[in-house]
């Protein structure tokens, strides 16, 4: 048994206060491990470097001798002592869907940040007690008494985020005699009513499609920011969303919160429950690495959204848009002519999830949805509408998960190529292990269903004109991507140049409204680390995107495809 006390006395400070008491149960010395990771994102987090303070103690307030094997690894010497209580604090400044967070108004854990297990008795049961005002209320999933918190084994724990404030809104509602409880933490004002009946909906259609749920309750845990944020983490009884600002959850960005909402309650399934054997089980140490990223993500952010629309929730405009930015992004990103998708998703560990070398790969999310959506069509046509990617997952569900194994990269392939033919296992050699162009599998695909691929002009003036994408900071504006063979690109703009004046206009306004009006060659001033230059930049056509529409008049077989896939 491993006991827990959690407190704090500066909240804006932003440190928690941690106190472990424990049995030594013999033992000369013990080893107490962080997490160097946490599930759902596949990086290492070197979550150790919040900790300011770590000191062990025997029962009698005795300090004992303690080293530091790793970066995330303690051994204590626990020699003629009974009892050993490790007193430690962890910065909590992190407020995002996977990290901890603690201020005047709330303390918010994940526990694979901040809390330890014991090296050879990960199994063993937590007792958590929270030192936090009476009005506070608590919110997880954790079995809950008052102030006390208690779980079986460190996985449990590990995967299951807590939210303890004076202002949590929850309700409820329940499908198939599971509770699926709704909490919200920040200034939001919830249409119940209305949240409830399209959640139900999507939950009703996943369960369906599965045949069961892999849990006996869950908990959306949403953190709601009064500025735009947008961020999900799964786990296997819950998930934590962070999204703003609140005013908008229930209007301009009430698409967003379902679609990332469905997208976490399918993960429940399809990595919580259905997991690669290379996790299975987790290794909190070190990378886990594995390739099937492109399943993981791929799989999830294509049902995510598809769930959305069989089950009334999402209309044909909203779904077919969802389909329209995994596109974009994938066309966007110059990546998709260096690395598969399969090989991106084992470089997550390497350079995580932000932008790194330019061009260097892609994303585990569009570019494997795409991909997921090309192999579902494939086998609804070949079996007339009996199958589908649906049917994929079910076997995965029901011969994997339920049967407490992991799954293959053949596994998954193997299972695809029986429903879908020897077109789905060309799908998985161009395309997901392979870097040919996706757009004509795309366009055969979705001619099946009564789609076609038209051009789209480029939303973004900057990209489509010049060939560069650029942020503004401060007071002018950072080239973040350049197209390769761009006209940026032949004059030698480059990432992290940054661009002053365009057209003598004022850099604080957005660069779409400053290139909205501008001619066939406008004048920039480019600043690089040691040089400064004027550039009179003629207007081209640029990173060139496509859309998928309907087709007029289709055929009467590729209507009812398209009923069938959308059902």
């Amino acid at each position: 048994m491993i006991n827990y006390k959690i407190s704090y006395s500066n909240p804006h400070r932003h440190f928690i206060d941690f106190e472990i008491t424990t049995s030594v149960l013999g033992h000369e010395k013990m080893l107490f491990q962080l997490a160097a990771w946490r599930p759902g994102r596949y990086e290492l987090g070197n979550f150790s470097q919040n900790i300011q303070k770590w000191t062990p103690f025997n029962k009698d307030g005795k300090k004992l001798e303690y080293r530091k094997v790793s970066k995330d690894l303690w051994e204590v010497n626990t020699k003629d002592v009974n009892e050993v209580i490790i007193r430690y604090n962890f910065y909590a400044n992190q407020l995002d869907a996977g990290g901890c967070y603690l201020d005047e108004h709330q303390l918010y854990l994940n526990p694979v940040q901040c809390m330890f297990y014991i090296v050879d008795r990960i199994n063993d049961d937590y007792i958590i007690n929270f030192d936090i005002p009476n009005n506070y209320l608590i919110a997880s999933s954790l079995e809950c008494n008052h102030k006390t918190l208690t779980v079986k084994g460190y996985d449990d724990l590990a995967e299951s985020p807590i939210i303890c404030s004076d202002s949590l809104q929850h309700d409820k509602y329940c499908v198939n005699d599971i509770n699926f409880h709704l909490w919200f933490q920040g200034d939001c004002k919830i249409d119940w009513v209305k949240i409830k009946k399209d959640f139900v909906l999507f939950t009703e259609s996943q369960i369906t499609k599965f045949g069961g749920f892999p849990v006996d309750e869950y908990h959306f845990l949403f953190q709601i920011t009064p500025y735009k944020s947008y961020h999900g983490v799964e786990h296997t009884k819950n998930t934590v969303i962070l999204l703003g600002p609140g005013k908008e959850i229930m209007k301009e960005r009430y698409e967003e919160l379902l679609g990332v909402c469905s997208h976490e309650l399918y993960h429940t399934w399809n990595i919580k429950s259905i997991r690669p054997i290379e996790m299975f089980p987790y290794d909190y140490t070190q990378e886990n690495y594995f390739r099937t990223g492109f399943v993981a993500e791929g799989v999830t952010t294509y049902m995510g959204d598809l769930m959305l629309y069989n089950s009334g929730v999402f209309n044909w405009d909203e779904f077919i848009k969802t389909q329209n930015q995994n596109l974009s992004r994938h066309l966007m990103n110059y990546g998709r002519n260096n690395l598969s998708v399969a090989d991106s998703g084992f470089d997550s560990w390497l350079d995580g999830y932000k932008l790194g070398s330019p061009n260097r790969k892609v994303s585990i999310y569009p570019d494997a949805a795409l991909c997921m959506l090309m192999i579902d069509l494939e086998i609804i046509k070949i079996s007339n509408g009996d199958n589908s990617l649906h049917s994929v997952m079910k076997d995965l569900y029901h011969d994997f998960a339920l049967k407490n194994k992991g799954y293959s990269e053949s596994d998954f392939k193997n299972i695809c190529i029986k429903y879908g033919g020897e077109k789905v296992d060309k799908i998985f050699n161009d395309h997901i292990y392979g870097i040919k162009d996706y757009l004509p599998t795309l366009r055969n695909a979705i001619e099946y269903v009564g789609l076609k691929l038209v051009e789209k002009k480029n939303p973004n003036l900057s990209a489509r004109y010049f060939g560069f994408i650029a942020i503004r900071e401060q007071d002018s504006f950072v080239v973040k991507k350049v197209e390769p063979n761009s006209i940026a690109d032949k004059l030698k703009i480059a990432p992290e140049d940054r661009i002053i004046p365009v057209n003598q206009h004022e850099s604080s306004k957005d660069l779409n409204d400053i290139l909205e009006s501008c001619q066939d060659n406008v004048m920039i001033t480019v600043k690089k680390k040691f040089s400064k230059q004027e550039i009179l930049i003629p207007k081209g056509d640029h990173y060139k995107l496509a859309q998928f529409i309907k087709i007029d008049n289709p055929l009467v077989s590729q209507v009812n495809l398209r009923k069938i896939w959308l059902g």
